[in-house]
């Protein structure tokens, strides 16, 4: 099973990257507006989303123009 993962990795790394971050991001989301609607405090990491974010639009960048770093 490792070896599956490890071989999609290497055939979609920027496709796997993209979609990770763009859980993460929608996952953070959501849970900030259940806290604030139930009245929950919760500790927010801006760096972490920033983080996410900027792997978003990096592997974006990296599907459209073909690059490879």
């Amino acid at each position: 099973m490792g070896e599956q993962f490890g071989n999609l990795f290497r055939q979609y790394p920027w496709q796997i990257l993209c979609v990770i971050s763009f859980l993460f991001i929608v996952g953070q989301v959501v849970l900030l507006y259940i806290a604030k609607q139930r009245g929950w405090s919760m500790r927010v990491r801006p760096l972490r989303i920033l983080v996410f974010v900027v792997l978003f639009f990096f592997s974006i960048y990296a599907m459209i123009t073909g690059q490879t770093f």
